[in-house]
């Protein structure tokens, strides 16, 4: 449960909705994900190249003022 740190109401879950930079067969066209350094690299065509943890962005949304807030869950970066 999150309230709105301005209204002090209840915030509901929400969903982002739209066409992402780059699509791929396993991305969901309304999933946004943020990329987060591990510090990992991969070889990509003799490239060293970061490779980063990647989570899904969720969404919370004050019913009463509209204010919209993004979020990981936090526990995921652990894993």
């Amino acid at each position: 449960m999150k309230k709105c740190k301005d209204c002090n109401v209840e915030m509901i879950d929400g969903s982002l909705y739209g066409e992402p930079m780059f699509m791929d067969m396993e991305h969901d066209i309304d999933k946004f994900y943020v990329d987060i350094k591990t510090g990992d690299t991969t070889n990509f065509f003799g490239l060293k190249i970061d490779n980063p943890k990647r989570l899904e962005l969720k969404v919370k949304v004050c019913p009463k003022c509209g204010k919209v807030e993004l979020y990981i869950n936090p526990a995921e970066i652990e894993k």
